[in-house]
């Protein structure tokens, strides 16, 4: 448990002390965003334009290529971001189980040592880097999609 004190020195044995949490993370993660893109493909699989792409000739995998990935990624995308922000927020009990140095091990000996300048300091880039992950969600969301790109750009049409 822990991160070697010599931190990136020695970067097999800090490589070695983050498999666990990241694993940790990963899991968590991956079980409700596996359930996002399940329902989000069997939308796509119900729709109409896929059901006509196979009807004009094209097949399966190309006619979802072509048309179902874009449609069933644009959910996938506002729920990837609030997922990233949630285990950003997360990774403080993480961090306090593998006894890991960071934001979360920080706010915690400020809240214990009434320290407010250090948990401000927390608080204010955590919330900074949820609000940062929430706009990139919403930008590429807009490249994804090009009915969000019509409303962007002026006007409906």
């Amino acid at each position: 448990g822990g991160f070697p004190q010599d931190g990136w020195a020695a970067p097999a044995d800090a490589i070695r002390s983050l498999v666990l949490p990241v694993v940790t993370i990963a899991l968590v993660m991956s079980a409700s965003l596996i359930r996002y893109v399940r329902s989000a493909t069997l939308d796509v699989l119900g729709s109409d334009y896929l059901r006509t792409a196979r009807a004009l000739g094209e097949s399966f995998g190309t006619a979802m290529w072509r048309h179902g990935l874009r449609n069933a990624s644009v959910p996938v995308i506002s729920i990837l971001g609030i997922e990233l922000a949630s285990t950003l927020l997360g990774a403080v009990v993480v961090e306090s189980v593998y006894a890991l140095p960071g934001l979360g091990s920080l706010l915690a000996t400020g809240i214990t040592q009434h320290d407010y300048p250090v948990i401000q300091g927390v608080l204010f880039v955590s919330t900074l880097a949820v609000l940062l992950i929430g706009f990139l969600a919403d930008l590429v969301q807009r490249i994804v999609d090009p009915r969000l790109r019509s409303r962007l750009s002026g006007g409906a049409r």
